[in-house]
């Protein structure tokens, strides 16, 4: 039976966090959205929301999906901390330490991961790959219902990918310029237009940025193809809205491939396989529920 359990979601560029019913499902009556600004600022909000809500609705646990990377070793001294990320002001801050007060369990995934554990759980999937495209790029993997983690969890959007004839840009990611991060996030897409990203909506759909971006995001895919062999790819983030790139990474990503993985999921059914999320925007949160869910099972 499900349990009353709490759940963040922490985006590169927005927090959301909510309280599940009574039957442990998410309800939007329960959430709210909040801007990123200062680590004091936004984890703050979010515990005095949360210590109100659990006087009126206890709750069993926490789920947070974190953007990364993060430190999710239990026996180091940063476990729960977000480390070297790009984002300003957001190094080495202890997230899981900012609720500790709150007195229930807290489980602790990356934004990704716990997304590739969801979807895989809804389709009946073995193992997926949940790749998020935004202010960012992430990947996350699961794996018989679990998440990969190793020396620290996937980290697949910082591979160097082969440029397309024609464009030079140089990349925009602090550690590694050209990485696929660097080449195919909101910025390095609106920095090829000379615009804020905040104005790629006003791009039409036949521009050819939209295809070299698809370029970068495809070999992302090929490369995860080729390490895992996943049973599916999501992809989700705020650029993915954009429909017209699922066309044209399934496109690249059979060209890549070039026949040499002859599977009907890749020649025949790349629709279903390189897909969005079941849940679209709820991805995250739901996610969370779920991750908040696994730790009272235990």
């Amino acid at each position: 039976m499900p349990s009353i359990v709490a759940a963040i979601e922490m985006g590169g560029t927005g927090c959301k966090v909510a309280i599940s019913d009574d039957n442990g499902q998410f309800t939007e009556q329960y959430s709210f959205q909040v801007v990123t600004t200062t680590p004091e600022n936004t984890l703050g909000e979010i515990h005095d929301w949360l210590a109100l809500k659990k006087s009126e609705r206890p709750f069993l646990a926490i789920g947070i999906a974190c953007f990364g990377p993060i430190d999710l070793d239990k026996k180091s001294k940063t476990y729960g901390y977000i480390t070297t990320t790009p984002k300003p002001g957001w190094q080495y801050v202890n997230v899981v330490g900012a609720f500790h007060d709150l007195n229930v369990p807290i489980a602790f995934e990356t934004d990704v991961n716990a997304p590739a554990m969801t979807e895989a759980a809804l389709r009946g999937d073995t193992s997926a790959a949940y790749i998020t495209v935004g202010t960012g790029v992430g990947v996350g993997l699961a794996i018989e219902g679990r998440p990969i983690h190793g020396l620290l969890h996937p980290e697949g959007a910082h591979i160097k990918p082969e440029h397309i004839s024609g464009d030079d840009y140089p990349g925009c990611c602090p550690y590694h310029n050209s990485c696929i991060e660097g080449m195919s996030c909101a910025k390095a897409v609106a920095d090829r237009l000379n615009i804020l990203p905040s104005q790629l909506n006003t791009i039409p759909d036949d521009h050819p940025v939209w295809n070299i971006h698809a370029y970068y995001i495809a070999q992302l895919c090929a490369s995860i193809i080729y390490l895992t062999s996943i049973q599916r790819i999501i992809i989700g983030g705020g650029l993915m809205k954009r429909q017209i790139l699922f066309k044209h990474i399934r496109k690249h990503v059979q060209q890549i491939l070039n026949g040499y993985m002859d599977l009907p999921a890749i020649t025949q059914n790349i629709d279903e396989y390189i897909c969005p999320s079941q849940l679209g925007d709820l991805i995250g949160i739901q996610s969370a529920f779920d991750l908040a869910q696994t730790v009272i099972q235990k």
